[in-house]
């Protein structure tokens, strides 16, 4: 035994260890410790929004960054991002690595079947069938069917939604305006020619029932039209009450197309324009009609 510890007493590490410890302790009491390493910036981040559309010519001021250039259109006054009905409103966080840990948890939780052995005592000579192997049930043909299914719904939906993006894009840009938005704005000169037009139509053609039952009435329409002056669609806002008039003013608006083409101010901005005017038959006995456009 006292061979022993002289041999351990005789070792180099019985005096360097205590040594380090030492040392150590009186580093660390003097504040010397390693340096804090500063944590790497953030790369920074893109928004990239991604068009189906492509224009040739780049607009002047772009709202997004995107893959291609894309003149907007629509009916809003803010920008907005373009999204599909079939998106989920709400924000998904998970980046995967849930999933993976949770995974990994589950493996380590799980114990693994260990085999157990059967042991007799004195000599014997019956032997134990070993118990065949479970396998796991599979169903190949099953699993390639509803991944199958899977991916073909996944592909119809994705048609739709990019369908339907497509169809947004190329709405036309129409410029909306009435009588007191036309007052001062650029359109306000193709309004007064296409009012005047109206009415010199209009007494033209007055409707016939409408002299002969001295019929009179008041009616708000709305006429959008393109850029070659061509009438794309015209709608009764507030009928008058009487179906005569209210075709009649149709019929006259119809009569007066094509107008003239829009100004290039007007084609800078914007591709139709909606015109909504108020339209007056006016007839009594004894007084000559009138069809005004205010």
């Amino acid at each position: 035994m006292s061979s022993t510890v002289k041999k351990i007493s005789k070792s180099p590490l019985y005096f360097t260890i205590p040594a380090s410890l030492l040392l150590h302790a009186g580093l660390y009491s003097m504040g010397i410790r390693p340096p804090d390493f500063p944590e790497a910036p953030r790369a920074p981040t893109f928004d990239v929004t991604m068009v189906i559309p492509q224009n040739v010519e780049a607009p002047e001021k772009a709202d997004f960054i995107a893959n291609a250039n894309q003149v907007g259109s629509g009916s809003e006054d803010k920008k907005s991002r373009i999204k599909s009905q079939f998106a989920s409103n709400q924000q998904n966080f998970n980046t995967g690595e849930d999933l993976v840990d949770a995974e990994k948890s589950v493996a380590e939780i799980t114990p693994k079947p260990e085999p157990q052995i059967l042991t007799t005592k004195g000599k014997t000579d019956k032997f134990v069938d070993k118990l065949p192997e479970e396998k796991p049930q599979e169903d190949p043909v099953t699993t390639v069917v509803n991944n199958s299914e899977k991916t073909e719904a996944i592909a119809q939906l994705m048609a739709e939604m990019s369908k339907q993006e497509e169809q947004f894009a190329r709405r036309p840009r129409i410029h909306f305006v009435d009588s007191l938005s036309a007052k001062g704005s650029e359109a306000a000169e193709y309004i007064y020619k296409w009012s005047k037009k109206l009415e010199r139509i209009g007494n033209i053609n007055f409707p016939q029932k409408a002299l002969d039952l001295s019929l009179s009435g008041t009616l708000i329409l709305n006429a959008t039209i393109d850029r070659a002056g061509r009438l794309v669609e015209i709608q009764i806002a507030v009928s008058s009450g009487s179906k005569i008039l209210d075709d009649a003013a149709i019929k006259i608006v119809k009569l007066a197309a094509p107008y003239d083409p829009l100004s290039k101010g007007i084609r800078k901005k914007y591709d139709q324009l909606n015109i909504t005017r108020t339209l007056v038959f006016h007839k009594s006995e004894g007084e000559e009609a009138v069809f005004s456009s205010n």
